[in-house]
């Protein structure tokens, strides 16, 4: 056993008379060190208080910066409750974002939705194959959410696409953590797509397709799977418009626990509906691509001109404006989250392309048909009148764009009449240049170069100034364009250079001058619609991006280019009182869409995020692993 010695002070001094003036001195020292920490502290704790009291002071229009990186506004959530095909290439998928309507390029919908093992490739979320692929019910293919792989004991092949579709809604955004991540970075509103169709059936956010069997609550095996007929009564809505086009509802519950997530993080979310019944434009985005476009021909047409059918449009929306107003007495913290709508997104987009005429389609009308004569005729007296002594000012020409103005119109009527506006939300208006085509336009005297063309502008802000008031222009009537320098050939950019692209990503000196003379867009923007409107208005431009070009393979995707990208038309929009949406926050399985397009991704590029926007699952065929086991519950 160890004896152990008691030492006093006095005798330990004796032993080492150093001692005690040593220790005098380390607490000396680590007090001045407590003493100067605490100083450090406190100053960092006021500045960090004074940078939050400054971005919170700084506007609605106001962009905050990261590591030398200026924030747009507000950022979109694109296809999520709206799908895209070329969200979901995978690291091996298709190049341009508009896919065309015979390629097939969406691989995956993730977690439920991998590969060709699980399921189809798909155009849109309405595609017809989609449904038939999860009627296939053989041994060597993986159906899916099929387990066990037994039509008496699993689900129907509706109930398993609306399963996926709806795993993969309900697991798409961390609302706690991304959307707090979004406020730290300064971002104050998010824009959301959402599809016309819309089910209240669960008042939770889930769907309950399969449910336990209660009166035998021992056995684990018996379950009750819902049968085809009743998923597409409650988690789908008929497209009046196509007869084998089924579109899936999204939850209620699920967008009001978004929303309420929104109003606890400071973020105020436009709900934008993406899409409507048989698809207002050409495209993936439609929600019926590859199939043409009839909301117009089959819808507007006979309800507006001929009288004789309902007007689902119109009705769609009006009924979409009695849900957001019931919110405020239903779900008043979700209403606190709710900041705008977005009536309908680029109404009519490439009518002026897909018209019948080369060098696009020859072999079809025009998806947008002109208005009765007389109905035109009348339209244009309310659009220009008292102009005669307002030369200055300009006039709406007549066209089959009267159509999509006469529909925005009354969508702008149908907000003004609701409750919605005196509790401070808004009506967000997006409109889009491919609407006309080139013999309307107005003349101008001066070529139009680096994307400033005046002239579609010109004729949306008459229209403007002829459907709003200056009241509601500076108030709650936002006009919205979208831009992109991806398309057309004034501002793009490219890999090897003209004539693919205007400058080549290399040459330092064309690229920051194209870069710079586009950016002057926005200013263009706010000028040209002041003209008509006056000042005092409100503008936004909800969708642009990096991307110097719609295809990945010519694309500049240096970090220099990408940067320089966002810095110019964040900066000179804001120069301009522009309010601006990224397209879009996140992208995780679109491969190498995902630098100049995925925001989230582009950050973390930059510097600015600590991880990629990756994704967790592969996307699209892949080469299995040897042993590698097969999931036998997809």
């Amino acid at each position: 056993m160890t004896a152990y010695q008691s030492i006093s002070v006095d005798e330990e001094s004796a032993r080492n008379p150093r001692g005690p003036k040593r220790n005098d001195n380390r607490v000396r020292l680590m007090a001045i060190g407590f003493l100067v920490l605490a100083l450090i502290t406190t100053s960092f704790r006021a500045l960090s208080r004074q940078n939050d009291d400054e971005e919170e002071a700084a506007g609605k229009y106001s962009n905050s910066r990261h590591i030398n990186v200026p924030m747009p506004a507000g950022v979109n959530l694109g296809s999520w409750l709206s799908l895209e095909d070329w969200f979901y290439v995978g690291d091996n998928g298709a190049v341009e974002v508009a896919s065309p309507d015979d390629a097939i390029a969406a691989a995956c919908l993730p977690p439920l939705h991998l590969d060709s093992s699980t399921g189809p490739r798909w155009n849109s979320e309405t595609a017809q194959h989609y449904k038939e692929e999860m009627e296939k019910d053989d041994e060597t293919q993986s159906t899916l959410g099929g387990y066990p792989n037994n039509k008496k004991q699993s689900l129907g092949p509706w109930g398993k696409a609306i399963k996926t579709i709806h795993a993969f809604r309900s697991s798409y955004l961390d609302f706690e953590k991304e959307l707090g991540t979004m406020a730290s970075l300064g971002i104050k509103h998010v824009r959301v797509p959402v599809s016309w169709c819309w089910t209240d059936t669960d008042i939770d956010p889930d769907l309950h397709l399969v449910t336990k069997n209660e009166t035998d609550p021992n056995n684990d095996d018996n379950w009750i799977y819902m049968d085809d007929e009743e998923v597409l009564e409650k988690y789908t809505c008929i497209d009046p418009f196509y007869d084998d086009v089924r579109w899936p509802a999204i939850p209620r519950g699920l967008v009001q626990r978004f929303l309420r997530a929104c109003a606890d993080h400071g973020i105020g979310a436009t709900l934008d509906i993406h899409t409507y019944p048989g698809g207002t434009s050409i495209g993936t985005f439609s929600g019926v691509w590859p199939r043409y476009s009839r909301f117009w021909t089959h819808g507007d047409v006979p309800a507006l001109d001929n009288g004789g059918t309902p007007d689902v449009g119109r009705h769609i929306l009006k009924n979409f404006i009695a849900y957001l107003e019931s919110l405020a007495v239903k779900d008043p913290h979700a209403f606190r989250g709710f900041r705008a709508l977005s009536p309908m997104n680029e109404p009519a987009h490439l009518a002026t392309l897909y018209n019948g005429n080369p060098p696009i389609r020859t072999d079809r009308e025009t998806f947008l048909p002109p208005l009765p004569a007389d109905k035109a005729a009348e339209y244009l007296n309310e659009l220009n009148a008292g102009l005669e002594s307002k030369p200055h000012l300009t006039k709406v020409p007549d066209g089959n764009h009267l159509r999509v103005m006469l529909w925005l119109r009354d969508a702008i009527d149908a907000f003004r009449q609701s409750s919605l506006p005196s509790m401070g939300k808004e009506l967000h208006v997006n409109v889009h240049e491919s609407l006309f085509p080139s013999e309307v336009l107005p003349k101008q005297e001066i070529k139009s170069d680096y994307g400033l063309n005046q002239a579609p502008m010109q004729l949306f802000g008459a229209w403007w100034r002829a459907s709003t008031t200056p009241k509601e222009r500076a108030k709650w009537a936002v006009l919205d364009i979208h831009h992109y320098y991806a398309w057309g050939s004034q501002c793009s950019g490219a890999v090897e250079g003209p004539p693919t692209g205007r400058f080549s990503c290399s040459d330092e000196e064309q690229r920051e001058l194209v870069i710079d003379n586009c950016g002057a867009w926005a200013s263009v923007y706010r000028s040209t619609i002041e003209k008509e409107c006056e000042v005092g208005l409100r503008l936004a431009s909800a969708e642009f991006s990096a991307s110097t070009h719609h295809s990945v393979r010519h694309a500049c995707n240096d970090v220099t280019t990408l940067k320089m990208m966002l810095e110019t038309q964040v900066d000179m929009a804001a120069a301009a009182d522009v309010e601006l949406f990224w397209w879009s926050y996140k992208m995780p399985y679109g491969g190498a869409f995902r630098s100049a397009w995925s925001l989230k991704h582009l950050l973390y590029l930059l510097g600015v995020l600590p991880q990629p926007d990756e994704e967790m699952f592969h996307c699209g065929d892949h080469i299995p692993a040897k042993g590698e086991p097969e999931d036998g519950s997809i």
